[in-house]
């Protein structure tokens, strides 16, 4: 049986959805998905039909990173280009959404975690369900984030506190800080989430494109893709910085326990 695709492709009534499928994995980014995820966008730009994507995850997560397990039981090769190939894919997700001419809500439910939040972030409009959760907690494993969007949209002290703990919050606070730009109640989720995304279709497609590209212009022209890029070549010295016996005590703890545990025992100061 062939294997179920990692991103899913809807179209209906001027939105076009975008579903992260990896819901058993809490639709942590593999590497298929990273390819299939620029195809579902690239679709979705060349649909005339479509005004609005939404980009969800399957299940109870939007997206909780980077399949970390997958990166310890087969790991790309340790070096400037083995991590270079890592990180620019996981930046080109972000930047594709920035690129689209047509804006994009990220619809999150529960975990929007490492790279989940970068995607988030990087999304035109994000609508967060009562029980969403952001952060970069990488940070605490001598990481960050490929796709550094964070201090452009909360600000320089706010990025820096999220970003030096690695810390989470929850939705409330990730619309207090301008994460999110709505909280809805996860019973009615996903239908505020299509009410949201039919109102924006409801907009003249070249005005949603112009105006849009109008705003990233903005940022563009403040420095936004320099800094992207230059936050690459930050995040390969960050990476290549562990040392080697370190790298592969955290891939073990990584592929028995997850990331969560190995960030627990680091917490704890057993790592």
């Amino acid at each position: 049986m062939a294997d179920e695709p990692t991103v899913t492709y809807q179209a209906q009534d001027k939105v076009s959805t975008i579903t992260l499928n990896r819901p058993r994995a809490l639709n942590a980014i593999n590497r298929s998905m990273k390819t299939e995820f620029l195809e579902a966008f690239d679709r979705a730009e060349a649909d005339p039909e479509v005004s609005v994507v939404v980009l969800r995850g399957a299940g109870r997560s939007f997206c909780a990173g980077v399949d970390l397990k997958q990166a310890a039981t087969d790991p790309w090769d340790h070096s400037v280009a083995g991590w270079r190939w890592h990180l620019t894919g996981c930046l080109a997700m972000c930047l594709r959404m920035w690129t689209l001419t047509k804006p994009v809500i990220a619809a999150v439910r529960g975990h929007a975690l490492g790279s989940g939040c970068d995607l988030a972030l990087s999304a035109d409009l994000t609508v967060a369900a009562s029980d969403a959760t952001f952060g970069e907690p990488e940070i605490r494993g001598t990481s960050g984030p490929p796709g550094l969007m964070m201090p452009w949209v909360v600000g320089l002290k706010r990025a820096k506190e999220l970003l030096l703990f690695g810390d989470s919050v929850d939705a409330a606070e990730a619309e207090r800080l301008g994460i999110a730009n709505r909280v809805f109640p996860v019973d009615s989720f996903d239908a505020e989430v299509d009410r949201y995304a039919a109102r924006l279709s409801r907009i003249p497609a070249a005005a949603l494109a112009l105006n849009k590209r109008t705003i990233n212009k903005t940022f563009e022209m403040m420095g936004l893709r320099n800094a992207l890029d230059f936050n690459t070549e930050v995040m390969i010295s960050t990476n290549m910085s562990k040392p080697a016996e370190q790298r592969a005590a955290r891939q073990k703890q990584i592929a028995e326990g997850g990331l969560k545990a190995m960030l627990e025992k680091r917490d704890d100061g057993l790592v």
